[in-house]
């Protein structure tokens, strides 16, 4: 199931510990944010978020001090993002740590001024003292604070910017989401300290994993002096031992110590430093190659065992992009794939950034391609709600199924454009509109916490056009910051030739996302417009950096309508990302 936050067995949890609506929504929302399955609007990664943004500035403004990288130009484009960022999450810091973004803010405006002012001459010095009088840990400490004011009460939409700041300092804590799962439903039986549970005290964990190609991997002890090796021999293991299937050819058994706050993560963690010892090994031995295999085994401090394997998800009928091959499309396609299959963070964003640039795609088009992605999230987030507001099956589904029509036993949306029309407003709704419209209210009531603030916010959206502008320009703010981080990560990784810096994990991930979320309507782009050259029998493509410029133009001319418009009930998001013009058609005859 996708989303295992939504489960009938966390639901159950929930009733008997008897939480409320806005606790519910608490739990549910850092456990979506760190769903590793989560779209980009939805994840971790992709959300917007202060402690996030003060983190890339303090790291750019380091960076820039001693290295030079990034250069002035770029440098004051993170800090003009980290800046939007700040600004938006500002209304949460109202439950702690305004003062601490503010002089944060202050920091970086100051930066930003000398930038203005001296140009490519910036004093490596003003860099230097600015990353020292950042501390996004004055932030962290803040946002834990709320634990408590969110866990008694804070209305909507302030409750889901709180969530989401809480969910990057849990994931920057080093938590796994799965494993977070499982220590709340424990926490639940009996509730204490909920802080506890989301911070848990870093503790040693002992991660064996097995690396494929050599049976001993000299000098082992001087690359990593507390790590131990044993060599591994498939007819001497016992039967039922976990390795046996791990075990191919010539192997070694690696245990590798780390501090971790719980076993997935220490095991993600041990695998990193193993992977980057391998670069040295393969190094030495070019005609061989060395791989870690998928399983792995952590024993805990209180002598504890879990085993397990890489996460990996399966589908039954995988489809391909489009139906045919988009030759501008291949590089990127094949260069995101690889950016799914390295261990290192840092090299996985630079390759996510990589295939973004083999659609043609330069820094100085980010700010296209963040208001496509912006268009886009809009479309993903309305599909979304329709996905976890019918998650349970019941009777009270069947009037929103005769208005809103759905394919499959997955029940995925015929028109996007039905689901949008039942969630906003109408003065004089016929019978089955209203009856639809009363079945959304009475299924997010059913579900309650965070599917119940889901269905509040989008009607709430969609009910004042200037708000859902104003969230769209949002959305497109944090994705330029992720876009401009990704570039000024690809230049450390590839030119400077680092391999880890502050949150670099989420980095990756978002990365991989928005390169997911690129390909996605850019597939969608050339599927529809193939689809119309074959009726009139012609075969001229439209380039990808003409899809950005021209989607970010939509962009503009949806948000400047929305503003004046005063209403969305011309609003179209069917295919609001494609060729066709016709985002602002639903509703004419």
């Amino acid at each position: 199931m996708r989303y295992q936050y939504l489960d009938d067995r966390l639901r159950q949890a929930f009733d008997h510990a008897g939480l409320d609506r806005g606790q519910r929504a608490l739990l549910q929302g850092v456990l979506r944010a760190l769903d590793p399955d989560a779209h980009l609007g939805e994840h971790v990664a992709g959300l917007n978020s202060a402690v996030l943004a003060v983190t890339r500035a303090r790291t750019a403004l380091e960076s820039h001090a001693t290295e030079d990288q990034p250069r002035w130009n770029l440098l004051r484009r993170i800090i003009t993002t980290s800046l939007a960022c700040m600004d938006a999450a500002r209304p949460a810091y109202a439950h702690g740590g305004a003062e601490e973004l503010a002089e944060a803010r202050k920091v970086l405006k100051g930066v930003d001024a000398a930038i203005a002012a001296d140009g490519q001459r910036l004093d490596p010095q003003v860099t230097a003292t600015a990353a020292a009088k950042l501390e996004p840990q004055a932030l962290e400490k803040a946002v834990k604070g709320w634990i408590a004011p969110l866990w008694n009460g804070v209305g909507l939409p302030l409750r889901t910017r709180m969530i989401a700041e809480i969910a990057v300092v849990v994931a920057m804590h080093g938590r796994d989401g799965r494993q977070l799962r499982t220590d709340l439903l424990r926490w639940l039986k009996k509730p204490g300290d909920l802080a506890g549970v989301l911070w848990p005290r870093e503790q040693r964990h002992v991660v064996a994993l097995v690396v494929r190609g050599a049976r001993v991997l000299r000098h082992l002890d001087e690359l990593l002096p507390d790590a131990r090796q044993e060599p591994l021999h498939r007819n001497r293991l016992p039967k039922d031992d976990f390795l046996k299937d791990a075990v191919t050819g010539s192997s070694v058994l690696v245990r590798v110590p780390v501090e971790a706050a719980d076993v997935h993560t220490a095991a993600l963690r041990a695998r990193r430093i193993l992977s980057e010892v391998l670069d040295q090994y393969a190094a030495g031995e070019r005609l061989t190659e060395l791989t870690i295999a998928p399983v792995w085994q952590v024993s805990a401090p209180g002598g504890r065992v879990t085993r397990g394997t890489e996460h990996q998800r399966t589908v039954g009928n995988a489809y391909p992009l489009t139906a045919y091959w988009p030759a501008e499309l291949r590089s990127a396609m094949r260069v995101a794939n690889l950016a799914r299959q390295v261990d290192a963070p840092m090299a996985s964003a630079g390759l996510a950034w990589s295939a973004l640039e083999a659609t043609g795609l330069d820094p100085s088009k980010i700010a296209w391609l963040a208001k496509a992605c912006a268009l886009q999230m809009l479309r993903q987030h309305l599909i979304s709600l329709h996905v976890v507001v019918t998650n349970h099956d019941t009777e009270l589904r069947k009037p929103l199924d005769e208005q809103v029509p759905t394919t499959g036993v997955k029940h995925h949306l015929k028109s996007v454009d039905a689901w949008l029309e039942v969630l906003i407003g109408h003065n004089r709704p016929d019978a089955r509109l209203d009856a639809a419209q009363k079945a959304i209210t009475a299924l997010a009531e059913s579900e309650g916490g965070l599917v119940q603030d889901l269905a509040e916010l989008w009607r709430d959206r969609l009910a004042d056009s200037k708000v859902l502008a104003g969230w769209l320009r949002e959305q497109e703010d944090t994705a330029a910051a992720l876009l401009e981080w990704l570039y000024v990560t690809r230049n450390l990784a590839f030119h400077a030739g680092r391999f880890a810096s502050p949150a670099d994990t989420l980095t990756a991930h978002g990365g991989q996302a928005v390169a997911d979320l690129t390909l996605e309507f850019l597939g969608n782009w050339r599927t529809v417009e193939r689809r119309a050259q074959d009726e009139r029998r012609s075969r001229q493509e439209t380039s990808a950096v003409e899809i950005y410029r021209r989607l970010a133009q939509r962009q503009d001319q949806l948000v400047a309508r929305l503003r004046r418009a005063g209403s969305v009930r011309r609003l179209s998001v069917e295919d609001i990302s494609g060729p066709d013009e016709k985002w602002w058609s639903r509703g004419r005859s």
